[in-house]
């Protein structure tokens, strides 16, 4: 089946329909973006523009197929859950882990 998320005019709110039927309020920092996510593995980037306009952006793909409607978002998928989350740059683009030796025993006999 599929989830269609959907904000709720002149408010913070998301109205999810499909295999989940719930609102969500869109919690809010200093930054006017939040993270919306799905079981699937989606992570979407949502923004809200002065008139409470909602702009949707994928941040990872997941397992389903996601299409963007006149402000909402359609997930073709099966969503156990869904969440929603203040931005945080750590989750959109992880850091990159530093670069382990080849072979650890052989450097301490090169010096």
């Amino acid at each position: 089946m599929s989830v269609l998320v959907q904000p709720i005019p002149d408010s913070v709110r998301l109205r999810v329909t499909g295999d989940i039927e719930t609102t969500l309020t869109v919690p809010y920092d200093d930054d006017d973006r939040s993270l919306l996510g799905f079981s699937d593995g989606t992570l979407l980037l949502g923004t809200y523009d002065d008139s409470l306009q909602c702009i949707w952006e994928v941040a990872r793909d997941g397992a389903g197929i996601v299409r963007f409607n006149e402000g909402g978002v359609v997930l073709e998928w099966h969503a156990e859950w869904v969440t929603v989350a203040v931005y945080d740059a750590n989750v959109v683009e992880p850091a990159v882990p530093a670069v382990l030796p080849l072979f650890p025993d052989l450097d301490k006999w090169a010096a």
